[in-house]
């Protein structure tokens, strides 16, 4: 669902849908890069919005 939120132009249901998923598999978010990429261009463009911080916190810290 992040993907099709971020390819909505959704970043705040975007975070919260990885957030999420890394809740419930944080190997499913931190071992796909094509997540990781989403991670890093939220923190990158949108890195004030809602749950961004600690969704890169958590796949940096545990990658």
């Amino acid at each position: 669902m992040a993907r099709a939120w971020w390819a909505w132009n959704r970043p705040e249901q975007t975070a919260r849908a990885l957030l999420d998923a890394h809740r419930a598999s944080p190997g499913e978010v931190r071992d796909r890069p094509a997540i990781r990429s989403i991670v890093n261009e939220l923190a990158e463009r949108h890195p004030r919005t809602t749950g961004v911080r600690e969704l890169q916190a958590a796949v940096v810290s545990t990658g």
